[in-house]
């Protein structure tokens, strides 16, 4: 008896009672059972690749639909695998032009293959297959995918609510993408484009990917927003602020951290799902 207490009391110290158990444990086996597919879909013409990480058990899942950054050598895997554990459908796909996937690359088609990969997973046979709750579909977007997902709530009612990990879009952030804080190697993985094909893009949009007119499109959705130590703090906390004023239900989490989360992970992935729990899976 005394033994089974303090083999209890150390099971039961290893996960804090605010951190979701998913972060460290497998769930229950359920059939079915999870699976990882290899994703191909087709955007405007041009092969997508990626992964559909598939939670276990038959009733319809809450879906994820993750979207990396620019150009994506964090891929958050270790977020979509811990959102899977907690019961979410995860949809993880490398955008056009991207890491092998065809086309060229541009923010106007990362907003269109995020449009391309919701409409996937509304797609009724998809829904069936997969087993997708329609109601519950989430985008979950880091840097420059935090602003395609922003965009893409905007853009499509269908959008449940998202999660925006550190925004950097390109009317905020230029400098990180075109201008003297370029990194040339984030065009390596890249196909089709260049530094000054990406401003003269984020010029031409000055006006509809600027926050106000985005988050009056998003209006009353839940959206958590979550900052780092990486400089975007202000232009997030102006996103945040839009966003309230549209009327939508803002939750906003620093953490102190680089921009990829190097050494915060595991409050990365708490942080994502104790917002998804509270949207229910």
């Amino acid at each position: 008896m005394f033994l089974a207490l303090i083999a209890l009391l150390c099971a039961t110290a290893v996960l804090p009672a605010q951190q979701p158990r998913a972060i460290a444990t497998d769930p229950a086996p359920t059939k079915p059972t999870t699976q990882n597919i290899e994703t191909v879909i087709s955007s405007h013409g041009s092969k997508l690749t990626g992964s559909f990480l598939l939670a276990a058990g038959a009733e319809p899942h809450g879906t994820v639909i993750l979207l990396h950054g620019f150009p994506g050598y964090e891929q958050n895997m270790d977020l979509a695998q811990a959102m899977r554990r907690a019961g979410w459908n995860v949809l993880a796909m490398h955008y056009r032009g991207s890491w092998g996937a065809e086309g060229t690359f541009s923010f106007t088609h990362c907003i269109e293959d995020a449009g391309t990969m919701l409409a996937y997973v509304l797609d009724p046979a998809n829904e069936a297959k997969f087993h997708i709750d329609p109601r519950r579909i989430f985008v979950v977007g880091h840097s420059m995918g935090g602003f395609v997902a922003t965009v893409t709530m905007a853009e499509r009612k269908e959008i449940a609510g998202g999660v925006i990990v550190t925004e950097g879009s390109p009317l905020h952030d230029g400098p990180g993408f075109f201008g003297a804080e370029m990194d040339p190697l984030d065009y390596a993985p890249l196909s089709g484009t260049s530094p000054q094909a990406l401003e003269e893009e984020a010029k031409s949009h000055a006006t509809e990917w600027t926050f106000g007119v985005l988050a009056a499109k998003v209006a009353a959705r839940p959206v958590l927003v979550l900052t780092t130590n990486d400089g975007l703090r202000g232009s997030n906390d102006e996103l945040t602020a839009a966003l309230k004023r549209s009327g939508s239900t803002v939750s906003n989490v620093h953490i102190d951290s680089d921009h990829a989360f190097s050494d915060h992970r595991i409050a990365l992935e708490t942080e994502v799902l104790k917002w998804l729990e509270k949207q229910g899976r």
